[in-house]
């Protein structure tokens, strides 16, 4: 043994214990666990409060944000405790810390969580976490740089291999989630089978750290002591080329979760990917060649803004391409460069804690501080460019400092680059244009989405005012005052809930009816009231009702008799059942959606017998199915055979920009709703899948349109030209 002094002690260094394959695989069994096991708590949780606050983006996001948060309370944990104690001090603290995450363990979010109606989504979601998942996510987040640190204590070698093995669990979690565990196992057995995991976890996790009990000190060699500290700059950019990746991976998540829905499949994509790129970073450096990685970079960077443009006029399966190489290659090119950087074991946990410092701030920029000063997704271009600038900068300057810089490459990428970035702040300027027209009357984004009010002067029929969500109408109005409560956009004569209204109308033999909707929009389906009616609104956005009182006047009529009511439809609906029992509706109308986001909690089976429970015994339940991407007959059809309704397929057209489907159901064969739909009803297709949705169950795998193709604009006017003067009489 020899012995080492520096300006603060000295210490005498232990021979090093015969290396043997039994404690080496403790380590690596117990970071693989902790990390499969915090990846896998964040889809689980996420499925089990999705219902609760809407199903938009928005949850998985501000979920995400969380977890990034405490990761990095859990890193600055792990670092303290490393720097201001021994390791038999360090080991008595954790495995404390784990006996307390063992006791209080509830992964399952207790009823009484579920939103009133009109809270900050944010927050109530954030306050949600803490008190459920919070202590056993930090244990876990604590655990992965405190094992690192026993390793290189008590085994040296490669640690930072470590770090892969634990990104190798994440994603192997994140992967599984979707196809194993949320297809084969409900959300109570799910959590009760990871809590079980975790005690499994926490036992192991005290085994691997106990053969350092012994020792008195964290530091294993005199080169170790002797290591400087990093400087500031080197932080800095620690902190910078985690951030990038972060604000792209949250922001990518956005956009394609509000365009077809919020399910794990489309939040774990993304991610997996991300932490694909740390694993090949980090495990096997060799693969990151930067003469690959940069170009991509730059070509799916340029792709990405083309997708986000052109939106709804691509096919699904470009769009999750484009958007997902992008977050590959951002992520590959900041992890990468953020590996040939990284210090020395002795300051391992600051590296990690300043990595998770970046990644946190990614996730709270996204989720918290853009809705509040973005009218639109800028976040999602401020990334990409960030993505580029910062790992070419560093090239830059490496390239500088070298005594034989490559000069032609170096310059080669830096061009390549200026004209990515180039490419997206056009995008961005396209975005801000769009934003000041005079046709665009106003533009806000929340949590829940972005929301605009928009005039058009040039419309048949007059000038007319309608509210966009995300990319889709969602209502309007005519200007002209006689024309003003005319329906119009989606809702004109034909539609599904205007079938449906009439039909009941006519049942009643004049008697006042009872129509409850979610999803308010305008309010423009109260065009279809006559007076005595009652016309009950639940909308989760309290932004869209405030625009809707002040840019159209559907509301403020005094007869017929209108109520909005603030929250998630379908927990409102469970709210009143308990209070005051059931609302007797004689039109339930489902029409929810952010941009074409599908709320896959509003088709489940439970919230079916949720509708029936509020719908008197020859209502009609109306279902708005229109979708870009995904077939939603099969669900409806199989809701229908589960209760015994009798379905009725709409396909209503009047017009190119307003093709609508609607499904219609009731109880029983209401003879006056099939007077009504008999000679227009379009026939159900022969070879449907059986697919049910349940609160557990509701994958989207079989009805999503993975298609390739692009469908412009002006392709469809020229279809449509032909197929009118086809038509047209010799």
């Amino acid at each position: 043994m020899r012995v080492h002094c520096s300006t603060k002690d000295c210490y005498i260094e232990e021979p090093l214990r015969r290396r043997t394959f039994t404690p080496m695989i403790r380590y690596t069994a117990t970071i693989f666990i902790s990390a499969f096991l915090l990846f896998l708590v964040q889809p689980m949780i996420a499925r089990f409060i999705l219902p609760w606050f809407g199903g938009t983006s928005a949850v998985w996001t501000t979920c995400m944000m969380f977890f990034q948060t405490v990761l990095l309370i859990g890193y600055l944990y792990a670092h303290l405790v490393r720097r201001w104690f021994a390791p038999r001090t360090a080991f008595l603290i954790h495995a404390g810390l784990l006996l307390i995450a063992a006791v209080s363990l509830k992964v399952a979010p207790p009823e009484s969580f579920k939103p009133e109606g009109g809270e900050n989504l944010t927050w109530s979601i954030v306050w949600l976490l803490f008190v459920t998942v919070g202590l056993p996510f930090l244990a876990l987040s604590a655990t992965g740089p405190l094992v690192q640190a026993w390793h290189s204590l008590s085994h040296g070698g490669r640690t930072y291999r470590l770090y892969a093995v634990s990104n190798l669990g994440s994603i192997l979690a994140l992967v599984s989630y979707p196809f194993l565990f949320e297809r084969y196992f409900k959300l109570r057995e799910q959590s009760f089978g990871w809590a079980i995991a975790f005690v499994v976890f926490a036992v192991l996790c005290v085994a691997s750290a106990f053969q350092t009990f012994g020792r008195n000190s964290w530091a294993r060699s005199a080169e170790t002591v002797s290591g400087k500290s990093p400087r500031l700059a080197v932080i800095a950019l620690w902190i910078g080329l985690a951030m990038a990746p972060s604000i792209v991976l949250l922001a990518t998540t956005n956009l394609m979760c509000s365009e077809v829905a919020s399910i794990p499949f489309l939040w774990i994509l993304p991610l997996s990917l991300y932490l694909l790129s740390l694993i090949i970073c980090f495990d096997r450096p060799g693969l990151y060649r930067r003469w690959f990685f940069f170009p991509l970079a730059i070509v799916s960077a340029v792709a990405a803004t083309i997708v986000m443009l052109l939106g709804a006029q691509l096919t699904l399966l470009p769009q999750i391409v484009a958007f997902a190489t992008t977050c590959f290659a951002c992520g590959m090119i900041c992890h990468g460069e953020l590996e040939r950087i990284k210090p020395d074991t002795q300051h391992l946990t600051l590296f990690y804690l300043m990595v998770s410092v970046g990644g946190a701030l990614g996730g709270i920029f996204v989720a918290v501080i853009a809705p509040m000063i973005f009218s639109d997704y800028f976040e999602f271009h401020i990334g990409l460019a960030a993505s580029i600038v910062l790992p070419v900068t560093l090239m830059i300057y490496q390239e500088y400092k070298r005594d034989k810089p490559r000069t032609l490459s170096a310059w080669a990428t830096v061009f390549g680059a200026l004209i990515a970035i180039t490419c997206v702040g056009c995008s961005v300027f396209h975005i801000l244009f769009t934003g000041i027209r005079d046709d665009v009357l106003v533009r806000v984004r929340n949590e829940y989405g972005l929301v605009l009010i928009v005039e058009d002067a040039e419309r048949a029929g007059g000038p007319y005012r309608k509210m966009v969500n995300g990319r889709t109408e969602h209502g309007g109005q005519f200007l002209d005052e006689p024309k003003q409560m005319e329906p119009s956009g989606y809702y004109l004569d034909g539609c599904g809930p205007s079938l449906a209204i009439k039909a009941m109308r006519d049942s009643r033999a004049g008697r006042p009816l009872k129509v409850g909707v979610i999803g308010l929009g305008t309010g423009s389906l109260v065009t279809w009231a006559r007076p005595g009616d009652e016309f009950c609104f639940y909308e989760i956005n309290p932004v869209v009702e405030s625009l809707a009182r002040e840019y159209f006047t559907y509301l403020n009529g005094e007869d017929p008799k209108t109520k909005v009511i603030t929250g998630d439809g379908r927990v409102q609906l469970e709210r009143q059942y308990v209070a005051t029992g059931s609302e007797k509706f004689d039109v339930i109308c489902m029409d929810a959606f952010t941009s074409d986001s599908i709320p896959a909690h509003l088709l489940t089976e439970e919230c079916f017998e949720l509708y029936l429970n509020h719908l008197r015994n020859d209502g009609v339940i109306v279902v708005h199915i229109t979708n870009t991407f995904v077939d939603l007959r099969p669900v409806l059809y199989e809701q229908a055979r589960n209760y015994g309704l009798v379905p009725y397929l709409i396909d209503h057209n009047p017009d190119p920009e307003h093709e609508t489907r609607w499904v219609l159901l009731t109880p029983d064969l209401n003879s006056q709703l099939h007077d009504v739909v008999s000679d227009i009803q379009s026939p159900w297709p022969d070879d449907m899948p059986r697919i049910e949705w349940t609160d557990d169950f509701s994958s989207l795998a079989n009805l999503v349109d993975w298609s390739v193709g692009l469908e412009l604009d002006y392709k469809r006017e020229a279809e449509n030209r032909n197929e009118e003067e086809s038509n047209e009489p010799r």
